[in-house]
């Protein structure tokens, strides 16, 4: 994948990048000689945070996504537990994915049109009725495979609008000099959830079943509609004609990609990581009760392991400034031989390392992807650039969580994610032969001399 990136830095960003870079040496000019270079880390790492919409945004997920976590080990479990097939658990996670492969691109238009802010208010507010619903079927003795599917169905519509909407707020918020450290920020607090909810949630269902796990997702949600209701923000602006129907932006939208040489490339990775690599998430419920015969603890460990390794990539990430191409590149290779490497162990100590490593390989690969597609944005289309990626992210899910589960169902969990693992190998390999993209003259003076 050896992409050259087509759009040049205006004058304007070099400036705000120029005095940034001033406050950032005029602090370290002030500080003792041996504390300057871990104060200018500290200062990178959690450069988002100068921004109070942000802070507020950031505290409000830290305790949401632990709601979260904890839902989707009860929900996974509760799948199991009442249909005992690898296949059906599939079908559960296809219905939560499903609705993003329709609706994102028409989200992520409304995103640039609409107040973000509110639409998020509003979909982390049926969110948290979701939650509720499922706790209480839970609770009363009610919970069948088809009602836990028609809810799982009703959250993918509210995710398919949610994630761009809110992926576009941040970038508002933080502007494109921190997008970066605040993609990762958002990472490390989503991989601390990942740590602390499925051990708490393992726990829950051990001892007092699902629902608990259920009801406290829908009492977190509270934290993260608070911080949104907390923000100031001015009057939604909206890019382009107004008489332009939402449909016809999407539209719009696909053709900006399609077009653009660096997204375009980009997208055909995320194509083939979406249905083949990333569905390791679901499968962990099989793996750890068939491949290596244990109980919902184990199954805590491997999600919490996960949780470490994609923490520890996040705040290696949150240090650096914008990044490099060529590194994708190498992560492209780096994630799919961890997959594999994750697909053949068949112990639980081995695993849950490996697990560690997979995580860790994979935030490296896309918070980088993610941010390339932002920066690369024009203002006008990022809204419709981010719902394509949620629809290729989530709404490809599907497709992933159906073959991955027939596979599994078939030959196991093992063969299923090695499979997986070995068509993104192939395909990182095609497009790293692919000729690398032309950059003009004057582009290629503009940025070098930035």
């Amino acid at each position: 994948m050896r992409w050259s990136s087509c759009r040049p830095r205006s004058a304007r960003t070099r400036l705000r990048i120029g005095n940034a870079s001033h406050g950032f040496r005029s602090i370290i000019a002030l500080t003792p000689p041996e504390l300057a270079p871990s104060r200018h880390l500290a200062a990178r790492t959690f450069s988002a945070l100068r921004h109070r919409n942000y802070r507020l945004y950031f505290a409000g997920q830290l305790f949401s996504l632990i709601g979260t976590w904890m839902q989707i080990v009860a929900a996974g479990w509760l799948v199991l537990r009442i249909t005992n097939s690898p296949f059906l658990l599939g079908l559960i996670t296809a219905m939560e994915s499903l609705p993003a492969l329709f609706l994102s691109l028409l989200a992520g238009a409304l995103a640039d049109l609409a107040d973000k802010r509110r639409i998020a208010i509003l979909t982390q507010s049926l969110a948290a009725l979701q939650a509720a619903a499922l706790g209480v079927l839970v609770l009363t003795n009610h919970a069948t495979f088809w009602s836990v599917f028609w809810l799982a169905l009703f959250a993918g519509v509210i995710n398919a609008f949610d994630l761009p909407v809110r992926q576009s707020l941040v970038f508002d918020i933080v502007g494109a000099e921190d997008v970066m450290n605040a993609t990762a920020l958002n990472s490390v607090v989503f991989n601390c959830a990942r740590i602390v909810g499925p051990a708490i949630a393992a726990l829950i269902i051990e001892h007092a079943g699902e629902a608990v796990n259920f009801f406290s997702n829908a009492a977190s949600y509270a934290f993260v509609v608070a911080a949104l209701l907390a923000m100031r923000t001015g009057t939604a602006k909206a890019h382009g004609s107004a008489h332009l129907v939402v449909a016809r932006r999407a539209l719009n939208g696909a053709a900006y990609v399609i077009r653009h040489p660096l997204l375009s490339r980009l997208f055909a990775a995320m194509f083939v990581y979406s249905i083949f690599g990333f569905n390791y998430i679901f499968l962990m419920p099989v793996v750890a009760r068939f491949e290596l015969h244990r109980s919902a603890g184990a199954l805590g460990l491997l999600l919490s392991s996960v949780g470490v390794g994609a923490l520890v990539g996040s705040l290696t990430l949150a240090g650096r400034g914008r990044p490099r191409l060529s590194t994708l590149t190498v992560m492209s290779f780096v994630f799919p031989v961890s997959l594999i490497a994750f697909a053949l162990a068949k112990e639980l100590h081995l695993a849950v390392g490996l697990a560690g490593v997979l995580g860790l390989c994979m935030v490296q690969f896309i918070v980088r992807l993610s941010t390339f597609l932002q920066t690369e944005s024009s203002d006008s289309m990022r809204g419709r650039v981010l719902g394509l990626y949620n629809m290729f992210i989530m709404g490809l899910a599907p497709i992933g969580a159906l073959q991955a589960g027939a596979l599994a169902q078939r030959f196991g969990a093992g063969f299923a994610l090695a499979f997986g693992g070995a068509l993104c190998l192939v395909s990182a390999c095609v497009l790293a032969l692919l000729p690398p993209l032309q950059v003009p003259a004057a582009q290629a003076e503009e940025r070098a001399a930035t």
